[in-house]
């Protein structure tokens, strides 16, 4: 009878030594999986945040004084658009440093000009065991642009 107890222990060591074998290339798959998930959602916000700049600008900016009725100024609309676009995100703290760049080159004689806004932010790679070796890092800079054209329009002189 302990011939055969000591037959179990042994098939139950080898029982566990495989498990340990095959769940640590399992859970480094999973986790490295839901860190590439984590990083293409945050690359589709930032894409999403971009649009609502690059729409807002093309309504609401007015730095060649193509947009009648506006006084000419630079204003901060795109960026209030971005940052209400990536707010679920910047209050979790999962995206920081968020910097948004405009370039208007609409003009008076060609109202109807490609405003492009361009969003870049810090992306937290917080995930056990992968996420610091698929970003490198504890953070990914991720980048993101828009082009819309501007709203503005030619009024005839009276």
């Amino acid at each position: 009878m302990s011939a055969r107890r000591r037959s179990r222990k042994n098939v139950r060591g080898a029982v566990m030594a495989e498990f340990v074998i095959a769940v640590v290339p399992l859970l480094g798959t999973f986790f490295s999986l839901y860190q590439v998930t984590r990083l293409e959602t945050a690359k589709l916000m930032l894409t999403n945040a971009a649009v609502c700049g690059a729409r807002t600008a093309a309504v609401t900016s007015n730095t060649h004084g193509n947009n009648p009725g506006v006084p000419r100024r630079e204003n901060d609309m795109p960026e209030r658009a971005v940052n209400q676009a990536l707010l679920p995100f910047l209050e979790s703290k999962s995206i920081t440093d968020v910097h948004v760049e405009v370039s208007d080159t609409s003009s008076l004689l060609d109202p109807s000009g490609p405003v492009r806004v361009k969003v870049s932010a810090k992306v937290a790679c917080a995930v056990p065991m992968m996420g610091r070796v698929i970003c490198k890092g504890p953070q990914k800079l991720l980048e993101a642009e828009a082009t819309m054209p501007h709203q503005g329009a030619l009024y005839a002189e009276e």
